[in-house]
């Protein structure tokens, strides 16, 4: 591996639409965060998105992510895709095995919407 690609490598992998949906199908295997702020998840979230933690909160103050638990696999969505994919490094940097980022965020997902 060049040091090129070791500089820019990720610890994590982006999922499509349909790669989501399979994962959704398992509930139980993953954590399902949200890192849009409380305003944005509270207006709409990908049903069974249950944890919500803001990204401009935890990303000055890392202790907020202890509510993750590192062993099992995370799947993380934002707006857009950006905080997400930031949140993805952090995590992978604090040791979670498995990351998983949506990469296009809430804007390309397909499935139900709720707000409670």
């Amino acid at each position: 591996m060049g040091i090129l690609s070791m500089i820019f490598s990720k610890d994590y992998k982006d999922i499509t639409s349909e790669e989501l949906r399979v994962m959704m199908k398992e509930k139980n295997k993953y954590q399902f965060l949200d890192v849009r702020t409380k305003q944005e998840y509270k207006s709409g979230h990908a049903f069974g998105f249950n944890k919500n933690i803001d990204y401009y909160k935890f990303s000055r103050n890392h202790s907020m992510l202890e509510r993750i638990d590192l062993d099992k696999p995370v799947v993380v969505m934002c707006q857009t895709g950006a905080r997400s994919n930031g949140t993805c490094r952090m995590l992978s940097k604090m040791g979670c095995k498995e990351v998983y980022n949506f990469k296009r965020g809430i804007r390309n997902y397909h499935g139900t919407i709720t707000n409670k």
